[in-house]
């Protein structure tokens, strides 16, 4: 049976409504961490009782479990995911500890983001990101401006088809559930 995030849309909603590229790539994060969350708890529902009381305080948010590489890690060893989706969450843990280390101050114009975003398979697969300083030279202030806007618009509508790829191949039907 396949898996349902209990907010998946809002969570592809804050994605859209993103008016950043920090708001895009933090909302990104929290879609594949609850889909994460709610995948490992699909792995390890059991309803014996002793099991649930060792199991849940696992997953608790400051438990082993809590961490959202830990929980791609042990679910790539269990055979739940593949190396390329671990590859690709990675990548948004990445763009997270890179938008907190930048204090929310990021933008789909630094070459560190567009390489990052550039190793999803999806994006990989569909539209790879093209941004080239050279591309404004010498644009007057309202072509820049048009133009920034525009290359945001495409990126984040990247990462949104790349993001719901991901949620998708996560709760889909897996034989070891």
């Amino acid at each position: 049976m396949p898996l349902h995030p209990p907010n998946e849309t809002e969570l592809l909603e804050a994605l859209s409504d993103a008016k950043d590229a920090s708001e895009c790539l933090l909302a990104a994060y929290d879609a594949i961490d609850d889909t994460l969350d709610t995948l490992i708890n699909r792995v390890f529902s059991k309803e014996d009782h002793a099991v649930k009381y060792v199991v849940d305080p696992l997953l608790k948010s400051d438990g082993p479990l809590g961490d959202i590489m830990v929980r791609a890690k042990l679910l790539l060893g269990l055979g739940v995911i593949s190396k390329g989706v671990f590859d690709d969450i990675e990548v948004f843990v990445t763009l997270k500890e890179w938008t907190k280390f930048k204090e929310n101050k990021v933008s789909f114009t630094e070459v560190d983001v567009i390489f990052e975003l550039n190793k999803v398979q999806a994006i990989q697969n569909s539209m790879p990101i093209v941004y080239d300083e050279t591309m404004i030279d010498g644009l007057d202030e309202v072509m820049l401006a048009m133009f920034l806007e525009r290359h945001y618009q495409r990126v984040k509508s990247t990462i949104i088809l790349a993001i719901t790829e991901l949620v998708a191949t996560l709760c889909s039907d897996n034989p070891l559930l």
